[in-house]
């Protein structure tokens, strides 16, 4: 049996997925006396020869606000034909074709070697995909040269149709509208000032019926179905595609 690092490694080169802490605070008085904030590096593309692929639906589970997928960290009742959703703790029955599943027979995404792995399954024409860069820029000028550079490799490697976005931050933090010609525009928020959710959605003119403002202009948009041309518009803003 290896060590604790090689674990750590192994998970790393078959996931893609690098935090910056491998032991987590249990408790909020641990989480205070984190150095670094508890974060993450994913590669959602990394390549791998033997990654699994499974030609049917995603078992999800079944609370509205959260959706996971079954995977091998959830708990599972062979007997009951439940599982139990690591991420919210909702008990779910499996489908009616699960019924056969067994310890010894288990389906692909409850295999412990099979963390990650890749659904294709039949919805009609796909989505694009959206790629949104968030970009520190409180570095030398040395990495910021490497950092562009880097930028400009990953958006080579991408497909021409997937939609690109871009945030930067440092002192401010800027989300830069990619849809306008001619000048470059960005919404820009304060680094010192919190706002939730909504709140930049409002901002940003992104929620239904919603007004943003500033100290000089304000915007609305309506995301009702009669208003889809405005709708669009304003996801296309942040949004564009790469062959753009």
């Amino acid at each position: 049996m290896g060590s604790f690092q090689d674990y750590i490694f192994e998970n790393e080169e078959r996931d893609g997925v690098r935090f910056s802490w491998n032991v987590w605070p249990s408790n909020r008085l641990e989480a205070t006396r984190m150095v670094v904030p508890l974060g993450c590096t994913y590669t959602p593309l990394k390549e791998r020869l033997d990654l699994p692929e499974l030609c049917y639906e995603p078992v999800l589970c079944s609370r509205g606000s959260c959706k996971a997928v079954l995977n091998p960290l959830c708990q599972v009742d062979y007997r009951a034909k439940l599982w139990v959703c690591n991420f919210c703790l909702q008990r779910n029955p499996f489908p009616p074709h699960y019924q056969g599943i067994t310890e010894q027979h288990q389906p692909a995404e409850l295999i412990p070697n099979f963390s990650t792995i890749e659904y294709t399954v039949n919805r009609g024409a796909p989505t694009p995909l959206i790629y949104l860069f968030v970009v520190d820029t409180c570095v030398e000028e040395d990495d910021l040269q490497a950092l562009k550079e880097t930028l400009q490799m990953s958006l080579s490697l991408i497909p021409q149709n997937a939609l690109v976005g871009l945030i930067s931050f440092g002192k401010m933090v800027l989300v830069h509208e990619l849809g306008a010609e001619g000048i470059s525009k960005a919404f820009v928020f304060k680094g010192s000032k919190e706002l939730n959710g909504k709140q930049i959605q409002d901002f940003l003119n992104l929620t239904p019926g919603a007004h943003a403002s500033n100290t000089s202009n304000k915007f609305r948009g309506h995301w009702a179905p009669g208003h889809m041309t405005q709708s669009f518009e304003n996801r296309t803003k942040f949004l564009q595609p790469l062959s753009k």
